[in-house]
């Protein structure tokens, strides 16, 4: 009998999940996250930050909040009893947002609700860089391919990309040029958003044959954003290279990530934050994860 459960421990004990925390001392956390481009904090704060927590707070369970009001986010972080389970507390969350999303500002993204465990964190972070790609090379990459193929990965949560810097098209406005041809930036705005457009434009029906029409304005290369007419005069057109210098670049200048290695130094970076699933094994998922990577570094 002993023998038996000597043998049986020695099984069991190798299945057993290794963990920080237990399930039972993690208490649920629910956090709300809303974008809103280009404000201020304190315009976050009022308007979007103090909105939601006033709704909030009258969760059940609610053990502290924990809000953070900055330039263009408003993240709030509610932490709940052990004795609540996450997914009610998270759907209660989730109701009593939904009650004040007309409140917020339009211009702001819709909330997010996630749900997740006390100290989430990153179980790991993989870097991917390179001497010759430019980062907004490198973040195309990471989203197109790297996020999908980690997200399969077994017990894999949720993809962070870190350092992302998104290519867009940016348009410099030259004021001398501008003044000089008459025009003002209100008409530039409004000439890009009423002539790069793509919109339905019904259905053509014949004997045996249906078509689905579209109206086609959109601009599909940069060469043809120089070329978009903002303004006509009896003399000519005015197009928008004529007042602006238009070219790829990042969303946002202010985030960058860096890599130093032995041989090389500031390696142009972006990173991959890998969370967990709640309840999962921190050690099987690093294992799993570093099988992954092998299988993607042959692909590079």
């Amino acid at each position: 009998m002993s023998l038996i459960l000597i043998v049986f421990g020695l099984f069991v004990f190798w299945k057993l999940p290794v963990r920080e925390l237990p399930s039972g001392l993690q208490p649920p956390v629910v956090q709300v996250q809303v974008d809103y481009t280009s404000a201020a904090a304190p315009i976050v704060d009022q308007e979007v930050t103090q909105v939601l927590e006033d709704v909030i707070g009258g969760a059940e369970g609610i053990k502290n909040i924990d809000s953070k009001s900055q330039n263009g986010r408003s993240t709030i972080k509610i932490e709940f009893d052990t004795s609540i389970d996450l997914d009610n507390a998270a759907n209660d969350i989730r109701e009593r947002v939904a009650r004040v999303v007309d409140n917020l500002p339009s211009e702001s993204d819709p909330p997010q609700i996630l749900k997740q465990a006390a100290g989430f964190t990153t179980t790991m972070w993989l870097a991917l860089s390179s001497s010759t790609w430019s980062d907004l090379e490198l973040g195309d990459y990471a989203e197109r391919y790297l996020v999908d193929t980690f997200s399969s990965v077994k017990n894999v949560g949720r993809i962070l990309v870190g350092g992302l810097r998104e290519l867009s098209i940016r348009v410099w406005i030259d004021p001398i040029k501008l003044a000089a041809n008459n025009l003002t930036v209100q008409e530039v705005e409004r000439a890009l958003r009423g002539e790069n457009i793509r919109l339905p434009a019904g259905t053509l029906e014949a004997n045996n044959i249906d078509l689905t029409l579209n109206l086609d304005k959109s601009y599909n290369s940069i060469e043809t954003i120089k070329q978009l007419p903002i303004k006509k005069t009896n003399k000519k057109v005015v197009v928008l290279s004529d007042v602006a210098k238009i070219e790829f670049g990042p969303v946002s200048e202010k985030t960058l990530f860096k890599a130093q290695r032995k041989n090389q130094l500031n390696l142009k970076t972006v990173g991959i934050g890998i969370y967990a699933k709640s309840g999962a094994s921190t050690v099987e998922l690093s294992k799993e994860v570093k099988k992954k990577i092998t299988e993607v570094n042959k692909s590079l």
